[in-house]
């Protein structure tokens, strides 16, 4: 299962995270950049940092699954703060959630993510994933 949740991850990251970086880069660009060079670099990188976060982005999603699409983490704790990071890196990011933050104390954040549940299901599906599936255990 964890599987299937990696590969919903890399469909985001190739399908609506790079996305919106190829279409930034080519706004921000200057006649003088290699903009395929920079956005494969920007790519290689997003793939860099899955390979990290995916433990934490499939834990999240299960949490999600069991919360109506809702995940309330705090940064204080290893794991919370790696689902933070993933989550908003790649699902805040790419408009399948939304996000509120709290001060706790001494710089530190309690996140609140309300999942688009069905815009993710129907990226899933997209990529091949049964998300009911997936998330389940």
């Amino acid at each position: 299962m964890a599987e299937n949740l990696r590969r919903l991850l890399d469909y985001i990251i190739e399908n609506a995270v790079m996305k919106m970086e190829s279409r930034t880069a080519q706004l921000d660009a200057t006649a003088v950049q290699d903009i395929p060079a920079e956005i494969r670099s920007i790519s290689d990188d997003h793939k860099a940092d899955a390979q990290r976060l995916a433990p934490y982005f499939e834990q999240g999603m299960r949490m999600a699954a069991a919360n109506n699409g809702r995940v309330t983490v705090d940064d204080t704790d290893p794991t919370g703060n790696g689902i933070a990071d993933a989550f908003a890196r790649y699902l805040v990011t790419s408009d399948l959630a939304s996000s509120q933050s709290t001060e706790i104390g001494q710089g530190h954040y309690r996140y609140t993510f309300d999942l688009d549940w069905p815009a993710i299901e129907a990226l899933a599906g997209r990529a091949g994933v049964d998300l009911k599936q997936a998330t389940r255990g």
